[in-house]
């Protein structure tokens, strides 16, 4: 029988699922590329994607940046794209986009030296008004802009001698419609000076370091903040960071920090859900920390440019974190491993590669961690402390990889070539001492003495997958003379690294 009691317990179990809230499932986030085969192309991959149709276009050069910074706030307040062309006459490409919009009117940004006027000829024959905002230099354009966006929300001052700050702040200026002036690093042009003041524009911020937008250029703004870091890319999270409340992570654009054409391309449809643009480098993937601090609420991200332009990697190492690699320079400090014949130590060569590994691989978007950087260890004279620090180093970064260098030593002076070790079990390991290995033979010419797996402490005893490379006998004087050699140990910190990229991308 039915009862009352087990009425009520499904009458309460349904109004808890009817009112359950919508919890996200964490999941990683969905990657677009809006990617043409040149900035022209990739511009209209962005329309694309975000406008099926739209009464405006903001036209603007793709071969300079100084006239198109300022663009954004305007291609948000009209509902716009921003296209960029070149030449004397709009791209087979740019026509074609404009009609499928059903453009009616284009603003064309710039003077005719960079957007000449064949081109609003070759407009009005296609039925479309136009219109242009121009001034006598790059600082006076922007002010033609800002003059249409108005000051009541602030403004924003950045460097017009370089593009990196001015994109960074873009979409959040459309977002937030405040215009863009650009000013010299020293000080503000009177065009500038005088529009601020009459605007009684007394707040606003200013973006980049003092290196580009100096104290004395600030001095005359007022109540303005500065948001700036160490390098474009700090400046770019700083801008994030301030606006964060503003922003909505569920879709993030990523650009290349290198160039000014993706990331203005991208900063009007960015405005559009006001989604931040983060500026990344290929050879330096792990920069942006951002991105993987607000993960959980990132559903798409797109990137603006192809795979050339943007790496896989660099976006990889934005949501996870950049792949980790230890490197272990054998021996060191109290003790000085093997001695060549003619008294070459081997810590000293390990050291030396080791660090030039490094250098590869940062240059390469690779995280790396050292367990030493000098003869001077941190650690005592004992052996087991030795090498358990060594894997306590690597173990507390939360290394991907552990790789440690040596050098071999036989008692025959005749013993040559190339070997490499993994922890017997470890497919990872294995894997990655097969990658090196070829790279060292093919580049060195060394006898391939092949990989082996081995119980060495440091392959036992790390929690990543770990390789032990010997790179030749020390004690083979023609050996010893090549490991000495900068040039050759610069052969082999580039065969290493080759190695450990292409395990890892």
């Amino acid at each position: 029988m039915f009862s009352r009691k087990n009425f009520l317990l499904t009458f309460l179990a349904v109004l808890f699922i009817t009112f359950l809230p919508t919890i996200k499932v964490s999941a990683a986030p969905t990657i677009q590329r809006f990617g043409g085969s040149d900035r022209y192309e990739t511009s209209i991959k962005v329309s694309q994607n975000n406008w099926q149709k739209s009464d405006y276009v903001i036209l603007v050069s793709g071969e300079d940046f100084p006239d198109a910074l300022s663009a954004a706030p305007l291609a948000k307040k009209y509902n716009a794209p921003i296209l960029l062309n070149s030449g004397n006459s709009l791209k087979d490409s740019v026509k074609s986009e404009i009609v499928r919009l059903g453009v009616k009117n284009v603003m064309i940004v710039g003077g005719t030296g960079v957007m000449p006027t064949s081109i609003e000829s070759q407009l009005s024959s296609m039925g479309i008004k136009s219109s242009r905002l121009q001034g006598q230099d790059r600082y006076e354009t922007s002010v033609e802009v800002a003059k249409n966006i108005g000051t009541g929300n602030g403004i924003i001052v950045a460097s017009g001698e370089n593009f990196p700050d001015a994109v960074s702040v873009a979409s959040i200026a459309a977002v937030k419609q405040m215009p863009i002036l650009l000013t010299p690093k020293d000080g503000l042009p009177e065009v500038t000076a005088k529009f601020i003041s009459s605007n009684n524009a007394s707040s606003g911020y200013i973006v980049g370091g003092t290196g580009v937008v100096s104290d004395s250029a600030a001095s005359s703004l007022g109540n303005y903040k500065r948001l700036s870091g160490q390098d474009r890319y700090e400046t770019n999270s700083a801008i994030i960071n301030e606006f964060a409340s503003n922003i909505s992570f569920n879709t993030v654009y990523v650009a290349n920090g290198e160039g000014f054409a993706d990331a203005l391309s991208g900063s009007a449809a960015a405005a559009k859900t006001s989604s931040p643009v983060v500026l990344v480098h290929n050879s330096n993937g792990s920069q942006q920390p951002i991105v993987k601090s607000n993960i959980k609420s990132i559903y798409t991200i797109n990137v603006l440019g192809g795979t050339g332009v943007v790496a896989d990697y660099v976006i990889q190492n934005l949501i996870t974190g950049p792949t980790i690699i230890t490197i272990d320079p054998g021996h060191g400090g109290y003790d000085s491993g093997a001695v060549g014949p003619n008294g070459t130590y081997e810590k000293n060569v390990t050291l030396s590669v080791s660090l030039k590994v490094g250098k590869i691989l940062q240059q390469n978007g690779i995280g790396v961690v050292y367990t030493r950087t000098s003869d001077n260890v941190p650690w005592p004279a004992d052996v087991v402390q030795d090498l358990q620090t060594r894997c306590d180093i690597s173990d507390n970064a939360g290394a991907n990889y552990f790789v440690a260098i040596h050098t071999n030593s036989a008692d025959a002076s005749g013993a040559r070539g190339t070997e490499t070790y993994y922890y017997d079990g470890s497919s990872a390991g294995q894997k990655l001492a097969q990658a090196i290995q070829t790279e060292l033979i093919n580049s060195t010419g060394f006898v391939d003495r092949g990989i082996k797996t081995a119980n060495f402490y440091v392959l036992k005893n790390t929690a990543a997958p770990s390789v032990l490379v010997e790179l030749g006998f020390i004690s083979n004087p023609t050996e010893e003379a090549l490991l000495a050699s900068d040039s050759f140990q610069n052969k082999l910190a580039q065969s290493i690294a080759n190695g450990i990229i292409k395990t890892v991308r």
